[in-house]
């Protein structure tokens, strides 16, 4: 996907960075400078005073839209990470011109709220998108994180995006994937950039989701006809669920809510952890019980 003197974008297309964040950021270009990256940022990754300063926006939405856009469109930038989370992506996402976006395929990574952005883009373009954050280069389980970098996005390993996943119900599931943070996959819902589901795995986890809040995300999810459609559900991590409620907590809400016949596996390998792997959002995958 990249190779040494390659050039990257780091952007922030959900809330903006605090100052908290600069030493970490900091690190973070040291340690993509050490993988031999050319790093550039947007001018809209930190929080300033705004117009409206009660949100945590870097700069208005159609200024971090049309920041987004450049980077895609620019021939010298070879892959665009998001460094961002939290709520405010939708904000770009009623800016962002997909028709540039369609036009210029340049990988793209971010997770958690930047589940609307990897599943609109792929939704209205066809490529694939990626669901990770770069950030965990410099997390707790960074080394670990470098080397899967190194192998898959510098190299041609599948490490950073191999998922192992085990099957709670049915034998077995296969298409392409799509969804991501379960909060995120709701907030498309309804509007042109929901991904298609028919005859795909829906990957879902959560951060700080209640018991109630997956239940009531589930239920949407089968409310909309969602459930029905999928080739099977795969579950990642709900951190502050399995946190309070044990391991299994997702699949048990999960079996609750889910149409008999659709096939249900858990895997670890994706979800808020620092040592979380990459989703490839539209690539194929399989799941089966061997």
């Amino acid at each position: 996907m990249l190779q040494s003197g390659d050039r990257v974008a780091l952007v922030a297309c959900s809330d903006g960075l605090t100052a908290r964040d600069r030493d970490a950021h900091a690190r973070l270009h040291a340690v993509l400078a050490g993988l031999g990256l050319d790093v550039v940022d947007s001018p809209h990754l930190f929080v300033t005073n705004t117009p409206t300063p009660a949100l945590r926006q870097p700069a208005p939405d159609p200024a971090r839209a049309a920041a987004l856009e450049r980077f895609l469109a620019d021939p010298e930038i070879a892959a665009v990470f998001d460094i961002s989370g939290g709520n405010l992506v939708g904000g770009v996402l009623s800016h962002l011109d997909m028709e540039v976006v369609a036009r210029h395929p340049t990988p793209f990574f971010g997770y958690s709220d930047l589940t609307v952005l990897v599943n609109a883009l792929h939704a209205r373009t066809g490529q694939v998108t990626h669901l990770w954050t770069v950030r965990n280069l410099v997390r707790s389980d960074g080394g670990a994180q470098v080397t899967r970098f190194r192998h898959s996005v510098l190299g041609t390993a599948p490490d950073l995006f191999d998922l192992e996943a085990t099957m709670v119900r049915g034998d077995g599931m296969a298409g392409a994937v799509v969804g991501g943070n379960l909060r995120g996959v709701l907030k498309l819902a309804g509007t042109p950039w929901f991904p298609p589901v028919r005859g795909r795995i829906l990957a879902l986890e959560s951060l700080n989701g209640s018991p109630d809040a997956v239940h009531a995300g589930l239920h949407q999810l089968l409310q909309i006809g969602v459930l029905a459609e999928v080739a099977g559900v795969l579950l990642g991590t709900f951190t502050a669920l399995q946190r309070d409620h044990g391991a299994d907590a997702p699949a048990r809400l999960a079996l609750e809510v889910l149409p008999p016949s659709v096939p249900l596996a858990v895997t670890r390998h994706f979800g808020h952890g620092s040592d979380s792997r990459a989703l490839r959002i539209g690539a194929d995958l399989r799941v089966d019980t061997s």
